[in-house]
């Protein structure tokens, strides 16, 4: 079955109206944007719109902790009517400002809440080792310590003489530890506790009593206010969901706009101007260079081998042509070299503008003419590398730009902040896309730059590189996709294996694996797959039972469907025991201890003919897959494949190898002589 035809669009809008062209068709979901080609800039982003997305990703990653209600069916609609995409990004951002500034309240009152009642435990806990009496020489210290540095800090207390060491309690992944020191030594335990980095915690002063009522009173507080917490999220749960989604969408319109936009001027523009400006001035460097190397050549021709005047000063000028009247004009000397090519050596140091004629040689370049020569070729050679890697540059971009673009070059210069999108189609949705792609313009044409600038074309041809491979099947075939793919995925506009892998594959297997009892197995637990959910705590079983192998949960079901259709036909096994009259003989090699004679006849061959036909068939598609991609040449080297081998497996089977001579009488036509004959001449 043949790839999904697509077709390519290229929608060119104001920049401004860009990410609500993306917002709109992505959630149609038809549009499958194209990247941009690598040698294009990425097109500028409006910072104010940019800005309000990044505080909602950053809003959906804070509130995203408290949406642990995936599989929740009866969360509800988030519901918000906006005209933009920024209208959605500032509305979701906003909502969700809200209800976290709602939730850190809460927050923040249990952290105290919850910081007051660890204090009083651990005063209770103080009180019940030491007991509430105070002495005058003795102190009771109550540090807060990272696990991780636990035993560090008690090997460094345990160090200071009379100073004891008591642990009170460990939370997560906090400890709590009560030093009891004498007065003169909590100098040396402050210095300790600055040395670890450790936290000294404030105990209220309260008796038993009145601590006990505390902790009851905050325990109180506590529970309210958790209750108020699961009462926000609960009733948000669909204010969360949507500002998840809000975000996820507003992320892929950004992503896809960076990733896809093309400038129609700009700086696309600038930079095709910037490597056409050095391309000019590399070209008059080197006609530079050329008519100096061309008149060295020719000085040297007439016998000089450097021009050194040391008692006067001058000036050599190459000429190519006429000697200008401006220069002419100074005393000089004029040097024919041929080929309309003159050197005008002049009397003084003469300042004259050069040409593209007209070149002044350098003064240095005159004590060694060979040398100067030699120097000046390596520099051509440099100028012409140099020049060739800006022309590939400047005609690739080109290239690139014409394919992304609607607008021509000059057209581009005209016009600014005006952006490009391209992407595929499939070509049994484009009415509709059109339709609704005419409907969301007609609403952004309410801006007269939208009106005025907007462009759409559909390009004719397909480029196979880039088209996607979209294919669409019923659900059982869409399980042999994933079979498939996972070997290759076939190129826009190759022949798709899908259908003959859900032909071949159930025969293969079936024919391969018949028993009836293992099929029944199988089909159980393929429809476990489609129908129970697992959430629990096992990795395994949440991997096969989340509803995410739905398709492998379709492919077991159709494995033992057609092991059990197998058994019944050919082998007749339940559990590997002969327990069913199977209702065709072909399956039993052995009958009452002798070969069965239509083992013989009919599966032996036909097994054998079918592999052997399938191998040819594969080795025949591949030169005709080649072909239809426009790789005349690769298709023509690979057609005497399948020749030799269809030559080869016939002499095989004529010289014996394959015993022919075994098979039915039906096959006895591969013995003729004719086909020995095509045999050994393939």
């Amino acid at each position: 079955m043949p790839i999904e035809r697509v077709v390519e669009y290229k929608i060119t809008v104001p920049r401004h109206a860009a990410l609500d062209i993306i917002f709109r068709v992505g959630l149609l979901g038809m549009f499958m944007p194209i990247d941009r080609p690598s040698k294009l800039p990425a097109p500028s982003i409006d910072q104010e719109v940019y800005s309000d997305v990044r505080g909602l990703i950053e809003t959906a990653r804070v509130i995203a902790k408290y949406s642990q209600f995936p599989q929740d069916l009866n969360i509800g609609k988030f519901s918000i009517k906006v005209s933009s995409f920024r209208d959605l990004v500032e509305s979701v951002y906003k909502s969700g400002g809200e209800l976290i500034s709602r939730i850190r309240q809460i927050e923040d009152s249990l952290n105290n809440l919850e910081g007051d009642l660890l204090k009083y435990r651990l005063l209770i806990k103080v009180n019940s080792l030491v007991g509430s009496t105070q002495f005058r020489n003795i102190k009771y210290v109550v540090f807060e310590i990272p696990i991780r540095s636990l035993r560090d800090f008690e090997n460094s207390v345990k160090q200071i003489e009379d100073a004891m060491l008591i642990k009170l309690e460990e939370t997560n992944d906090r400890a709590y530890l009560l030093v009891v020191s004498p007065t003169w030594e909590l100098g040396k335990v402050s210095d300790m506790a600055r040395l670890h980095n450790v936290r000294q915690v404030d105990l209220p002063e309260a008796d038993a009593q009145n601590a006990d009522a505390r902790i009851k009173e905050l325990e109180a507080s506590l529970s309210n206010l958790r209750e108020q917490l699961n009462s926000l999220i609960n009733n948000n749960k669909a204010k969360i969901r949507g500002i998840l989604d809000a975000a996820n969408i507003a992320e892929s319109v950004i992503q896809t706009y960076v990733n896809s936009a093309v400038e129609e001027g700009g700086e696309v523009v600038s930079r095709i101007d910037m490597i056409r400006r050095q391309i000019s001035e590399l070209e008059a460097r080197l006609s530079r260079l050329r008519l100096l190397i061309e008149a060295y050549n020719g000085l040297m021709k007439s016998g000089l081998r450097s021009i050194e005047l040391k008692a006067m000063a001058y000036t050599l000028f190459v000429v190519k042509g006429q000697i200008p009247p401006e220069l002419d004009k100074y005393p000089g000397y004029v040097i024919e070299l041929g080929n309309d090519l003159r050197a005008y050596l002049a009397i003084g140091d003469i300042e004259y503008t050069e040409t593209s004629s007209v070149v002044k040689a350098p003064r240095e370049h005159l004590t060694d003419l060979q040398a100067s020569v030699n120097l000046l070729s390596r520099e051509v050679r440099e100028v012409e590398r140099r020049l060739g890697e800006l022309r590939n540059e400047l005609s690739e971009i080109m290239r690139e730009r014409d394919e992304a673009c609607n607008y021509s070059l000059e057209e581009a210069r005209q016009l600014s902040d005006l952006v490009t999108i391209r992407g595929f189609v499939l070509e049994k949705n484009v009415n509709k896309f059109e339709d609704f792609l005419y409907r969301t313009l007609t609403d952004l044409a309410v801006d007269a730059k939208v009106r005025k600038f907007t462009r759409i074309a559909q390009v004719s041809t397909v480029d196979p590189d880039e088209a996607p491979t979209s294919e669409e099947y019923p659900l059982p075939i869409r399980a042999f996709k994933e079979i498939t793919y996972m070997y290759g995925i076939p190129r826009y506009g190759e022949f798709s294996p899908v259908t003959l892998t859900a032909i071949l594959f159930p025969i293969f297997f079936g024919w391969m694996f018949p028993d009836a009892g293992q099929g029944a197995i199988l089909m159980f637990f393929g429809i476990l797959m489609n129908r129970l959910r697992y959430n629990g705590k096992s990795s395994i079983l949440r991997a096969m039972f989340s509803g995410k192998a739905n398709m492998w949960g379709v492919l077991f079901t159709m494995m033992g469907t057609w092991a059990i259709v197998f058994a019944l036909l050919n082998s007749g096994e339940v559990f590997g025991m002969d327990l069913i009259r199977p209702l065709l003989p072909w399956g039993h090699v052995f009958v009452n201890g002798d070969i069965s004679e239509y083992w013989i006849d009919w599966t032996l061959p036909l097994a054998m003919l079918f592999g052997f036909t399938m191998l040819t068939l594969s080795l025949i598609l591949k030169p005709i897959n080649r072909a239809r991609l426009g790789h005349r040449l690769d298709a023509l080297t690979l057609t005497w494949v399948p020749l030799v081998f269809i030559g080869f497996g016939l002499l095989m089977m004529n010289v014996g190898i394959v015993p022919v001579a075994l098979l039915n009488p039906a096959f006895s036509t591969l013995l003729a002589p004719g086909v020995r004959l095509l045999g050994a001449a393939l």
